[in-house]
């Protein structure tokens, strides 16, 4: 990439639904320049899509992560288990595969703990034997960071939080609004008019008052990283006091390689979610973290994760 493709993806991944206008500002090129541009990033696989962070919370929506270990399982098996949730559950929002500790790992919503059941119970029914082991989260808030790591000087980082709201009351054309906009917040709002049955300016309207309530809390791009040479981590902070966690959050906050943190009730005390370069470059990621906080770190644990099966609401 270029100093123009950084810039777009910089801009974009800020605010997904940034005008095209507003965007050739920004970068200082033309809007066919940029327009060619993202083209360009979407053919070579490296933008993948045009999201919203839907606060699920503000829906009614408790958030749960699962961690899977699975046991004596082939390729085609694997795919199988992955196919067999994504097309039985509408509730799992987002599949992907893990490395290392966990194979995979599911994300879903659910407003009642028999919903929770229903899905589990089926899990267990079809899978039971090839499970070695699991873990089950509690998954909020989380405080998620536009990516930084493909600029080489110091950005503005904006923080989208997700999962802390209180229950709102909205309808279905909201709810409908949400299910399209959420997939890709680049459509035209002439375009979702005319598979909503309103007006354009009655879309307008609803998109604003969402963001107002922050039931929309941002806009992000998908990304591949792999496709830029980058791989993606998450590694668990176990600590031995909760003294310095204002301090820890702003030092991954500030952190070009750190674009999230986890918040989680029976997973790690201090989660976070990182984009290196390789190996070595998490192991010093890691290094600075247990050199500046080494008073509260105890032990460290990391894992990885590559293919985003479905990606939907939440922002990793």
């Amino acid at each position: 990439m270029d100093r123009y493709d950084q810039l777009i993806l910089y801009e974009l991944d800020k605010r997904a639904n940034l005008p095209l206008a507003d965007l050739a500002k920004k970068v200082r090129r033309s809007k066919q320049f940029i327009l060619y541009r993202m083209k360009k990033l979407e053919e070579q696989g490296i933008i993948t899509g045009y999201n919203a962070i839907v606060d699920m919370s503000k829906l009614g929506y408790f958030t749960f992560r699962v961690y899977f270990k699975l046991q004596a399982v082939t390729a085609e098996e694997s795919l199988a288990f992955v196919k067999f949730v994504k097309d039985t559950y509408s509730h799992v929002w987002t599949i992907t595969t893990m490395h290392e500790k966990w194979d995979y790992a599911l994300f879903l919503g659910v407003k009642t703990i028999m919903e929770f059941h229903e899905i589990w119970d089926g899990i267990m029914l079809h899978f039971k034997e090839k499970i070695k082991r699991y873990n089950v989260a509690v998954y909020a808030p989380i405080y998620n960071f536009n990516r930084t790591f493909f600029v080489p000087e110091k950005k503005e980082v904006i923080v989208r939080t997700y999962g802390g709201g209180t229950p709102e009351v909205v309808d279905d054309l909201d709810r409908r609004l949400i299910e399209i906009y959420a997939a890709n917040v680049r459509l035209s709002s002439l375009e979702m008019s005319k598979r909503l049955g309103v007006s354009a300016d009655t879309v307008r309207a609803r998109i604003k008052k969402l963001e107002e309530r922050k039931i929309i809390c941002g806009y992000k791009i998908g990304l591949d990283v792999h496709s830029l040479g980058y791989v993606g981590y998450r590694v668990d902070l176990e600590l031995c006091s909760t003294k310095k966690n204002v301090a820890l959050f702003e030092f991954c906050k500030q952190h070009s390689y750190i674009y999230q943190i986890n918040k989680s009730i029976g997973g790690a005390n201090f989660e976070i979610e990182v984009i290196v370069k390789n190996f070595q470059d998490l192991l010093r990621v890691i290094n600075e973290l247990k050199t500046e906080f080494h008073d509260v770190i105890d032990d460290v644990e990391y894992f990885g994760f590559s293919t985003f099966h479905i990606l939907n609401y939440i922002p990793d």
